[in-house]
């Protein structure tokens, strides 16, 4: 019995949890940088949970449309499916919120977009090297991108998707060709169901990666002709859009598109973050000990041309500029190879998660202070009377520390809470599953062009049906006829000058609810459905 015991304990301390003999490296030693994702993803995933509302502009008309999708009745609103290309919210959290709350259904939604942000660099690495090193780690940063924090979920989520499935098609290099162009079709089509940029962006990179790798010209275009024939079906087939055309400002969005890479909460770039992700990658590559996959050159090369000229609207859609440019700087970083002593690694590795855990910490503080301002101006609907029609208006453009733009669709929770309808709600034709009815599809925003709210000293001109042909506001002359209520958000504490025909029913912290006075209405406006 000694000798078993004698025997049990020599073969534990000899395993792979405990420290061995000198020379030889512990499991943990052996599998850090797979710990270290692991922490890294829930350090960033942690703010989701930490605050009930993130602080996300698009945020609340996200949900709002879940909630109606999901089967919440309305006057104002109908559900048209159809094949549109930005359905990955529209499907999975209605789908999720029949077993769970509508918000916790959301932030799972964007938890495992989080998740594939920061596992898609890391199995991108381990397809090229075989191995996960110190700069998948750092890719984690760019998970904390602009489109996170505006709330963009269908890009971002499909995005983290594309990395992922981008990861499965250089590992998946010997399957058989059938095979592999059939799973990889498929897995096309449901990224463009997704959102249509991620399947785009899916196709430039496999054919710039199959160039890189030096494949033959008429296999290369072989393989993407039959991975993009079901997209461009779908496309063909797929409800037209409302216009916009393409807008260029190159020089202006410049700055925004640098700023896009990292943030640590809305509208703040993590610019010591990103300098010094630059400073460390160049000082890398000039040393000699950071080199970029062969293979991975020309997309690379490519995806930054598209980062820094993609327009910043095209059809109507808004903040393309915004897109592409974390997508390229976590690609670069996951096609790095840096090769230091392990102890550099290590100190390095540590150090990124420290900065992760500090920017978590501080987002879910912020957070934390909007969910109490959101559950202020919930508490405040109860005083709306069920059915109202709702617009928002700002007190000024853009001063003071609190940027007015977080709350843009905070409107849209009275979709939800008051059976109301409001003037910004996400609703445009071929882009939504969310429709206008018609009753009241004239006086609210069709596009993303219309969706920014109007100041609030451009209000009386509003009312007075004061509106040029070609004005982003003009859906909105005449507004007194159309809307029983304002909401008039001053997040910086700044008293405005309320115009003479609203009416004060309840003021917030940082907001003002407002009665459209019943005398109002001008005759030359349309008359109230």
């Amino acid at each position: 019995m000694r000798n078993f015991f004698i025997g049990r304990a020599r073969k534990f301390y000899e395993s792979d949890i405990v420290v061995p003999v000198r020379g030889e490296r512990t499991l943990l030693q052996r599998n850090w940088p797979i710990v270290a994702l692991v922490v890294a993803a829930a350090l960033l995933i942690s703010p989701l949970w930490l605050a009930g509302t993130p602080a996300m502009p698009d945020y609340p008309a996200r949900l709002a449309g879940f909630y109606l999708i999901g089967g919440g009745g309305s006057a104002f609103y109908a559900i048209h499916w159809a094949a549109i290309p930005n359905l990955a919210g529209e499907i999975a959290v209605p789908l999720l919120a029949r077993f769970m709350a509508l918000d916790v259904a959301a932030r799972l939604f964007l938890s495992v977009g989080v998740a594939m942000w920061v596992a898609g660099p890391v199995l991108i690495q381990r397809a090229l090297y075989g191995r996960v090193g110190v700069t998948a780690l750092a890719a984690s940063f760019f998970a904390l991108n602009v489109n996170f924090m505006w709330g963009f979920l269908n890009y971002y989520f499909a995005a983290g998707l594309c990395m992922v499935v981008f990861a499965g098609w250089i590992a998946s290099a010997a399957w058989p060709r059938a095979m592999r162009l059939a799973v990889f079709a498929g897995a096309t089509v449901v990224l463009y169901f997704c959102h249509i940029l991620a399947a785009g962006l899916f196709l430039l990179l496999v054919a710039c990666f199959e160039m890189g790798r030096g494949a033959a010209w008429r296999a290369l275009f072989g393989d993407l002709a039959i991975l993009t024939m079901p997209v461009a079906v779908l496309y063909v087939l797929k409800p037209v859009e409302m216009g916009g055309g393409i807008r260029f400002e190159l020089l202006g969005t410049f700055l925004p598109r640098v700023a896009s890479l990292v943030q640590w909460r809305f509208d703040s770039p993590a610019w010591l973050v990103i300098a010094a992700l630059a400073i460390l990658f160049a000082a890398g590559v000039r040393r000699g000990v950071l080199s970029i996959h062969r293979q991975m050159r020309v997309a690379l090369i490519v995806l930054a041309v598209v980062a820094l000229l993609v327009p910043e609207v095209i059809a109507g859609g808004w903040g393309l500029h915004l897109r592409f440019p974390p997508v390229a700087a976590a690609l670069l970083f996951a096609a790095s190879d840096v090769t230091v002593p392990r102890r550099i690694a290590g100190v390095l590795g540590a150090a990124i998660l420290a900065i992760l855990g500090w920017m978590s910490f501080a987002l879910a503080q912020e957070w934390r202070a909007y969910d109490r301002q959101i559950g202020e101006f919930r508490a405040a609907l109860r005083d709306v009377p069920r059915g109202s029609h709702l617009m928002t208006a700002v007190d000024t453009s853009e001063r003071g520390e609190v940027p007015n733009r977080l709350y843009w669709h905070m409107a849209e929770f009275a979709i939800m809470d008051r059976d109301a309808m409001t003037a910004l709600m996400f609703a445009t034709p071929g882009q939504h599953v969310v429709i206008l009815k018609p009753a009241v599809a004239g006086f609210a925003a069709k596009t993303a062009r219309e969706g920014t709210p109007p100041q609030m000293d451009e209000l009386e001109r509003l009312a007075a049906g004061d509106v040029a042909t070609g004005d982003e506001l003009r859906y909105l002359s005449g507004f007194p006829c159309h809307y029983d209520e304002v909401v008039l958000i001053h997040a910086n504490g700044r008293p405005a000058r309320v115009p003479g025909i609203l009416r004060l029913r309840r003021e917030g912290s940082f907001f003002g609810l407002y009665d459209v006075a019943a005398d109002a209405c001008s005759t030359k406006a349309a008359t109230r459905p």
